[in-house]
């Protein structure tokens, strides 16, 4: 269930998705709690259903939702996460939010549907959906609308997204 936490990616993307690859920072270490008010185990079908104020809380970021369906392949291992429903997560300065987001292991894609937004800072990207290549450090959003603002500090011309 570990990797259940790559959906860190849908957050951290958003500062990788306007510049050129970067670096990759070692991610932080540390226990990743989910609770809910109820939890099912389908053993035929390897899938795991966390209903109703869904909170994970993971060194790197802290996500809700309604609903959060993991698909498993054999016992253990990561093949889908689906989150449904008022789907918020936070790191640091960066958010993101969406009707639903859905991260595949296989080609490490995540797909935000349902006016996704991801934000920092007062930089926003929204659209219907937005895909996000989390090996790749890309993304992309249709239709698009983006928000980027400079620094207010004379001389300095940096934006907040790369």
């Amino acid at each position: 269930m570990r990797n259940l936490m790559l959906l860190l990616a849908m957050v951290s993307a958003v500062t990788c998705a306007v510049a050129a690859p970067s670096a990759r920072r070692p991610r932080k270490t540390g226990d990743t709690v989910i609770t809910s008010n109820r939890m099912e185990y389908d053993y035929t079908d390897s899938a795991v259903l966390f209903e109703e104020n869904v909170k994970v809380v993971d060194p790197e970021f802290t996500m809700t939702a309604d609903r959060v369906i993991v698909l498993l392949e054999g016992t253990n291992h990561l093949k889908q996460v689906r989150c449904l429903g008022n789907v918020v997560l936070v790191s640091e300065d960066r958010s993101a939010r969406c009707a639903e987001a859905v991260y595949t292991k296989a080609d490490g894609r995540i797909v935000m549907t349902g006016d996704a937004v991801l934000q920092r800072a007062k930089d926003q990207i929204w659209g219907k959906k937005i895909t996000i290549w989390v090996n790749d450090e890309r993304m992309e959003c249709e239709p698009v609308q983006m928000r980027i603002q400079t620094s207010t500090v004379k001389g300095d011309a940096r934006r907040v997204l790369p």
